[in-house]
Parts: C-alpha cells; sequence; structure tokens
C-alpha cells in the first residue's frame, strides 16, 4: 500500500498571513527597532552611570521585542486557533438552522461569512464561499481544504466529517441536527481545559507570591546586614512585583475562553446610565472622603497610611458593586431565555401566526427577570417602525452577550424561512449547555478569588513584619554609642530617606497588587473591567489589615527580644 505525503502547511497560512507583509512591516521593522533600541541602551549606559539591575532590565526590552516579531506568526495562529474554538457553539448553531432555511448552500455561507460575531470563523468560511462560488468547486472539497489548513484542530475535524457526510449523500439539516452533540462536547472538553488551566494556574500564582515574598524579605532585610542600597532594591521589589502581576494577567487572558458576559453595546439604556451615574458619583466622593479624613478623623486619630489610601478609595466599591450587581442580574436573564426561546418557537410553529402575535400571547407570562424585556420587544414589534432596531433594545436591555448572539441567529433564521421549531430546538439546547459551563466557570473564579484574597493578607503581613524588623534593627544600632569597628562589619545603617523611599515601595506595592489582582478577577470571569473596583477596594483593606497586623506584632516582638539580640549580635 502506497502511503500519500500529507501537504505540509505553512504557519503563515494558518495565521492568514502573507510572509511578504509579514517581512515587511512586522519582522524587518521590529528587528530593525530593537537593534536601535539595543544600541541606544549601550550608548546610554555608558554614559550615565546606572545600577546593574536596571541596566538589565534595558537590555531585556529590546530582546523581548525581537523574541515578539519572530513568533508574531505562531502567537497569530494560536490566537486565531482560540477564537474559532471559542465560537465554535455560535457557528454550529446558526449553520444548523440556516440549514432549514429557503436559502441554498451558497447562500448559508454568504450569510455565515459576513457575520462578525463568528470572529475568525467568519473569515473561514469566506474562503469556503470563494472556493466554491468563484472557482466552482464542490463543497466537500471545499471543506477539505480548509480543514487542512485552519489552526483549530476541532475545527477541522468538524470539516472532515461535514466533507464526509455530503460527499455519502446524507442531508445537510439532518447531519448538522446530529452533529451539534459532537461539536457541543468538543466545545465543552475545550472549556473544562480552559478551566482545568485556571486551576492549574493557581497554583504557580500561590507558588509566584510565596516566592516574591521571600524574595521581598531578604531585599528589605538584607541592606542592613550587606550595606546594599535599599532604595534600589525597593525598586527592584516593585518592579519584580508589577512583572509577575501583569504576566499572571496576560496568561489569564490568553487562556481563558472568549465569553464574554455583557453585550455590545448598541444603544443607551436605563442600565448603562445607572453605571454612569455610579461612576460620576465613586470619582465625586474619593476627595470628598480624603478630606473629611483629614479634617475630621486625622486630628482625633491618626490612622496607619494603609488604612488612609483603603479609606479614601472605598467610595469606589459602590461603582464597582453596581456592575457586579447588574451581572448577577443578566446571568438570571440567560437562565431564563432558553425557556423563553423554546415557548416562542413551539407557539410559532404549531399555530402558524405571526411572531407579533406570539410575543403578544407570550408577553402575559411570567418568564422571571426576563418578562419586562419581553414586553418591551412586543410593545416596539407592535409600532412596526424598524424591526431590527426593536431587537437591538431587546438585546441591549438584557445586557446579555449569549441572548443577544443567539436572539439575532433567531430573527435571522426566521427572516429567511427556516423551520421555527428546528429552530428553537437547536437554540435552547444549545444556550443551556453553554449556561451551565458559565456555573462551571463562575465557580472557578470564586475559588480563585478566595485563594487571592488570602494570599493578600499574608502577603502583605510578610512585606510589613520584614520591613518592622528591618525598622527596629535600624533604630537600635542608630542609636547604640558603640565604636564602628565593632559592629560596621556587621550592621550597616540605613538612612531615613532609604527607610521613607521602603515604606512609599510598599505603599506602591499595595496599589499596585490589589489593582491587578482585581483585574485578573474580572478577566478570569469574562465580565465587565469596572466590576474590579470592588475587589480592589476589598484587597486594598485586606493588605492594609494584614500590613497592620504584622508590623504591630513583629514590633512586640522585636521590643520584648530587643537587649538579646543586641547581645547576641555583639557576641557578650
Amino acid at each position: 500500500m502506497i502511503k500519500v505525503p500529507q501537504e505540509k502547511i505553512s504557519i503563515f497560512v494558518k495565521a492568514d498571513l502573507d510572509p511578504r507583509t509579514y517581512l515587511r512591516r512586522i519582522l524587518l521593522p521590529g528587528l530593525l527597532g530593537s537593534f536601535v533600541l539595543f544600541i541606544v541602551v549601550s550608548v546610554f549606559t555608558r554614559m550615565i552611570p546606572l545600577p546593574r539591575g536596571l541596566v538589565f532590565f534595558m537590555y531585556l526590552i529590546p530582546i523581548i521585542i525581537a523574541i515578539y516579531v519572530a513568533a508574531y506568526p505562531y502567537l497569530a495562529a494560536d490566537s486565531k486557533r482560540i477564537s474559532i474554538n471559542s465560537k465554535l457553539p455560535y457557528f454550529i448553531t446558526y449553520f444548523a438552522v440556516l440549514s432549514t432555511s429557503e436559502i441554498g448552500r451558497t447562500d448559508i455561507l454568504k450569510v455565515l461569512a459576513s457575520d462578525p460575531k463568528l470572529g475568525a470563523i467568519a473569515g473561514e468560511m469566506k474562503k469556503v464561499y470563494m472556493i466554491v462560488d468563484k472557482l466552482h468547486r464542490s463543497l466537500p472539497e471545499a471543506f477539505r481544504f480548509l480543514a487542512k489548513r485552519t489552526p483549530s484542530r476541532v475545527f477541522a475535524d468538524f470539516l472532515d466529517r461535514l466533507a464526509y457526510s455530503l460527499d455519502s449523500g446524507v442531508e445537510l439539516k439532518d447531519y448538522l441536527f446530529q452533529e451539534q452533540q459532537t461539536v457541543m462536547d468538543d466545545y465543552q472538553t475545550f472549556y473544562e481545559g480552559a478551566l482545568y488551566d485556571l486551576d492549574i494556574f493557581k497554583e504557580i500564582y500561590e507558588s509566584i507570591i510565596i516566592s516574591i515574598v521571600f524574595a521581598g524579605a531578604f531585599m528589605i532585610i538584607g541592606p542592613i546586614i550587606t550595606g546594599q542600597n535599599i532604595g534600589r532594591l525597593a525598586l527592584y521589589l516593585a518592579f519584580l512585583i508589577l512583572v509577575a502581576e501583569i504576566g499572571s494577567l496576560m496568561v489569564i487572558k490568553y487562556r481563558m475562553p472568549e465569553d464574554p458576559i455583557w453585550a455590545e453595546k448598541r444603544v443607551e439604556t436605563p442600565r448603562h446610565r445607572k453605571i454612569k451615574r455610579a461612576l460620576i458619583i465613586s470619582s465625586m466622593l474619593v476627595p470628598i472622603v480624603f478630606l473629611l479624613y483629614f479634617i475630621l478623623i486625622r486630628p482625633r486619630f491618626k490612622l496607619p497610611t494603609p488604612f488612609v489610601i483603603a479609606l479614601s478609595l472605598t467610595p469606589l466599591a459602590y461603582a464597582g458593586n453596581v456592575v457586579r450587581k447588574e451581572e448577577a442580574m443578566i446571568f438570571r436573564k440567560d437562565e431564563n431565555f432558553p425557556a423563553f426561546i423554546r415557548s416562542l418557537a413551539s407557539s410559532l410553529a404549531s399555530s402558524g401566526a405571526s411572531l407579533l402575535l406570539v410575543l403578544k400571547y407570550l408577553s402575559a407570562h411570567d418568564f422571571g427577570t426576563l418578562t419586562e424585556d419581553i414586553r418591551s420587544l412586543y410593545r416596539r414589534l407592535a409600532v412596526r417602525v424598524d424591526t431590527v432596531r426593536a431587537w437591538d433594545f431587546f438585546i441591549a436591555e438584557t445586557g446579555s452577550w449569549l441572548i443577544g448572539i443567539f436572539s439575532e441567529i433567531f430573527r435571522e433564521s426566521l427572516r429567511l424561512g427556516a423551520e421555527p421549531d428546528y429552530v428553537g430546538k437547536v437554540i435552547s439546547r444549545n444556550f443551556e449547555r453553554l449556561v451551565r459551563l458559565r456555573r462551571k466557570r463562575v465557580q472557578s473564579v470564586s475559588n480563585f478569588i478566595g485563594i487571592i484574597l488570602g494570599l493578600t493578607g499574608a502577603f502583605a503581613f510578610s512585606l510589613a513584619a520584614s520591613f518592622q524588623v528591618a525598622v527596629a534593627i535600624n533604630d537600635i544600632f542608630s542609636k547604640f554609642q558603640v565604636p564602628t569597628e565593632y559592629i560596621g562589619e556587621i550592621i550597616h545603617i540605613i538612612p531615613p530617606s532609604g527607610m521613607k523611599l521602603l515604606d512609599l515601595s510598599l505603599l506602591l506595592i499595595m496599589i499596585v497588587h490589589s489593582l491587578l489582582s482585581a483585574l485578573a478577577i474580572k478577566v478570569a470571569d469574562g465580565g465587565n473591567l469596572l466590576g474590579s473596583l470592588y475587589y480592589f477596594v476589598i484587597l486594598l483593606w485586606v493588605f492594609a489589615f494584614g500590613m497592620y497586623i504584622g508590623q504591630t506584632l513583629m514590633a512586640r516582638f522585636m521590643s520584648v527580644g530587643e537587649g538579646g539580640m543586641i547581645l547576641h549580635l555583639l557576641g557578650v
């Protein structure tokens, strides 16, 4: 048996990238820019003496740029793969319901290729449409051609199965109805795999933070023993934490599936106005609370600086909490949508009445939090001014991205003559499955939030305790009258300016860690980034209490053992 060699597909084909364009616009400019930046850094560091650590990071920037432009085709292909895998449920649903419509197969491909909500899949369908319509090749040939050139293995397997079924004479509608289960199983595997990656990343994140805690303790206490510049080490510590937090945020962003909660903003709704009003109120309250502290609280009680920062930024939690509550409302509407779409489709199929009459009948029923939105949709459609605009308002008022895309699939398929009962079954079944996956994501993110809160408290406690040790030792030996030749090689006194810079660095770390961790939470759950303000304030308070407890406990321990420690260090 002769084995036919498989065609080797270039990474540029899978990434939809022209090699010449990549060479002229990305690779050569990127390498040239990194080379010029490398020369500039070399000249700058020779003219102005800088710490070795800072010089190392400056040289690291052009190297990272060069690596990025060199790996760009692989990164683009991977990004396209994630986009295809994330949009598969919507594609298979749309494809299946359109297969029952009155339009031909070529027109179905054209509709799919022109839908921007399908992301990278729309571009892939455009290739199939061009092969079939312009090159006059058969559909199975076009699907097999694309299967070899797509970066998604799941999508390639679907195209291969579809091509084989069409060659075998299977009806497209029947095949796609059965294929729903297989594609949704593949998508569930992909989705749960991403959640499993998040669970694994939780452990990695813990290890990263623990490592930074140890490094931070050495950076804070080390200058007392080694005589290094504590201000420089404090900046290194802040930079290390910044890199670790941003890296963690990027890993979460690019590993989690594209599954946003909020619908695209097409019209202004009371929800958007409510969020804007909450943001304005929160922004105005921040300086007011800060002034009230200085006028009313500070003359009576002098709070530690971390508490002052947390107290001043606490009003931001109001806007974040408003967004959080709206997201909870969107989740409840998602739960009610499958029942509504099933009822709507079955009533259309059984009665043969118009969509308007069926909506009038359904608007009298209770669909939970979705009831008022359904009634508003009926009233707008009854005016008979703009049907598309009426659905846009319905999507905007529900606020749900899932409801938005499935509502558009339902509306467009009915407009093209699809079978209502078939459409309702496919949409409701796939919608419910996506909602179940969303529940798993919420549980995984809830565990992630608990880990972040615990690590934040431990992180703050460790840094503050190390700082207090450095302060106590520095105060003891700055006041102790012992000749320099006895302790000069053992203990190095840190100037007040260095301790002040270290204190400011810890406050900067508090804000940066809390902000980036809050953003990581919202990136992980796919929600509105404004909701991170709520977690930002909570993390600030956790960090502040952690610092206060760490400094207070360590100050007491150091004061109790102060005399014994001095004698021990002096060898008495």
